[in-house]
Order: structure tokens, then C-alpha cells, then sequence
């Protein structure tokens, strides 16, 4: 009977660890994924003239050699693309014009955030 008491209590014991530990991962994540947030300046661009996927997959790629951006979304029919780099390297109007500019399309506005922007969703194709 005592056997079978220790047991049962090493089992809570790990069981509570388990959740513990997986709680405190949670918040870990969730305060890395906010502090890196803070550190970084989101940016939305409109492009003027983009007309197919291949327009789009061109101009992000020429984004992506933006210092520091490593996502690059672009909504095809409204002609946004969204970006984000450290607050460090956040790149000026002047360069991110001349990048479009030179992919062969017209920028447009070009607006900074310190917080994401909002992206519509891509609807998916109904078969």
C-alpha cells in the first residue's frame, strides 16, 4: 500500500513538473516573440503596377536584400507588400523607392509601424 502511495505521488510530482515546465516555455515564447517585436520597425509599402504572381515573387525577392528582412508578404490585389527589419537597420523611404523603382514598378506610400500591420487572409480556392 505504501508502494503504491509513493508512486501515485512521484506521478503528480512529475505530472505537475511537466505542466510547469511547459507553462513557463508558453511565456518564454510569448515574452521573446513581444521583445523582439519591440525591436523591430514593420513596414508597408504600396507598389504600384504589380499584375501577376511573378511581378510579386520578383519584387520580393528585391525586398528580401533589404538589410535585416527576413519575411517578405505581398498581397497581389491591393499591391501592399509588408516588411519588417531591426529598428537598427530600418531602411529609409529614399532606398525602399529605389528598390521598386528599379524592379520596374512605382511606389507608392510607404508607412512605419512599431507594431505588425494587419494582412488579409489569402481565401482558399474551393474544389
Amino acid at each position: 500500500l505504501t508502494m503504491k502511495n509513493s508512486i501515485k505521488k512521484l506521478l503528480a510530482f512529475t505530472v505537475s513538473v511537466i505542466i510547469f515546465t511547459a507553462f513557463s516555455s508558453i511565456s518564454a515564447n510569448a515574452q521573446n516573440q513581444a521583445q523582439t517585436d519591440n525591436e523591430r520597425v514593420f513596414i508597408k509599402i504600396e507598389i504600384k503596377g504589380l499584375a501577376c504572381p511573378y511581378c510579386a515573387y520578383g519584387m520580393e525577392r528585391e525586398l528580401k536584400k533589404v538589410s535585416g528582412v527576413e519575411d517578405v508578404d505581398i498581397e497581389l490585389k491591393t499591391g501592399m507588400a509588408y516588411i519588417s527589419t531591426p529598428i537598427s537597420q530600418k531602411p529609409s523611404k529614399e532606398e525602399l523607392t529605389k528598390i521598386v523603382d528599379d524592379g520596374g514598378f512605382t511606389a507608392g506610400g510607404i508607412e512605419y509601424s512599431d507594431r505588425p500591420f494587419e494582412i488579409k487572409k489569402k481565401k482558399k480556392k474551393r474544389s
